[in-house]
């Protein structure tokens, strides 16, 4: 019992510490890298992430929150695997108030990421492509005015290139898993 107890426990310590809250840098870059896939079931796959940058209600000036969330992706935005990509920058709101005023709100926001980007990071200009949603793309649906629907979605514009699988074709003498098992 005392064993079982011991490897659980040193089991525990070695998968590390759970990660919670907000992405930083590293995870951002994972999710935006450029990537190769198989394509299989049709459509294009992209490289995306949501953040949770906030702003006041009804307003488009980042809060401390969000400048700290912009500060990781603006190093993430600096490092060698994203330096070459473009990115769309698009801003959610959720759907509290009239339509007309989300979309505007939305691409208000849009372009306050953007300019801190540009401004704090020295990233280019024409990397970063503002646009505003306002509430067409809710993140949960069924609560529209939830806190999750107001966001800022970051995709990586840059196409994502398809890779081939090339089989080895068996010997009459082999089965086609004799060859991938190397026998």
């Amino acid at each position: 019992m005392k064993l079982k107890l011991f490897i659980g426990i040193a089991l525990i310590a070695l998968a590390g510490p759970v990660q919670a809250g907000e992405p930083d840098a590293n995870e951002i870059i994972r999710s935006l890298a450029p990537i190769t896939y198989l394509p299989v079931h049709g459509g294009k796959p992209y490289r995306a992430i949501d953040l949770a940058v906030t702003f006041s209600s009804g307003s488009a000036v980042l809060t401390p929150e969000a400048r700290q969330m912009l500060n990781q992706l603006g190093h993430a935005l600096q490092s060698a695997q994203l330096r070459s990509s473009r990115f769309e920058v698009a801003g959610h709101t959720d759907a509290s108030g009239s339509r007309q005023l989300n979309q505007a709100l939305s691409d208000k926001r849009a372009k306050a990421v953007v300019r801190y980007l540009t401004k704090r990071f020295g990233i280019e200009r024409s990397r970063l492509n503002a646009v505003g949603k306002g509430e067409n793309e809710l993140r949960d649906p069924l609560n529209p005015t939830a806190r999750i629907n107001r966001r800022v979605e970051i995709v990586n514009l840059t196409p994502v290139q398809p890779t081939e699988i090339r089989i080895k074709q068996a010997p009459s003498n082999k089965t086609a898993n004799d060859v991938l098992l190397g026998k």
